[in-house]
């Protein structure tokens, strides 16, 4: 009998290392992003800010000559079709978390439907991760990720 998949919530910078290869990290990424799309080992989700900020991270990525901008439209459809399910977020919690842990609106969003959904968020937003690791431990770091198949991470 198959396993139900494991629910997680990814954030921006985990989203664009699937199409941007010069980023850190891209292989515990592609990995994630291999355990959700082919294996379907687990279940990707986000609150509705991720397609903005999406689109943000490939028009910086253009004006940073990181991308060619022929290319952005493809990106975006690439990363859209992956089919992370998108959810609404509560905006009072959200509005609490970033007051009590000095956090930005957005990255408060992904925090209160890791919470909500009582499941990890994987993030590779650095000052983000070290501003709430201590408090909240399903927040997670991307190049801490160990595929679903791998037997170290079914033991932890």
């Amino acid at each position: 009998m198959p396993r139900e998949p494991r629910l997680v919530v990814v954030d921006t910078s985990v989203v664009l290392k699937w199409q941007l290869d010069d980023e850190e990290y891209i292989p515990q990424a592609t990995a994630l992003r291999n355990d959700f799309y082919a294996l379907e080992a687990v279940k990707a989700i986000a609150p509705y800010l991720l397609i903005y900020e999406v689109v943000n991270g490939i028009l910086t990525a253009i004006r940073r000559k990181r991308l060619a901008s022929d290319k952005a439209l493809e990106v975006v459809d690439n990363l859209m079709k992956l089919g992370v399910e998108l959810k609404q977020v509560e905006p009072g919690r959200v509005l609490e978390l970033a007051l009590e842990h000095n956090l930005s609106a957005y990255d408060a969003s992904y925090l209160a439907l890791a919470e909500s959904e009582g499941c990890e968020l994987w993030t590779g937003d650095r000052p983000f991760y070290q501003a709430v690791k201590g408090e909240f431990s399903r927040v997670k770091w991307i190049g801490d990720y160990i595929p679903m198949g791998d037997t170290e991470y079914e033991e932890r």
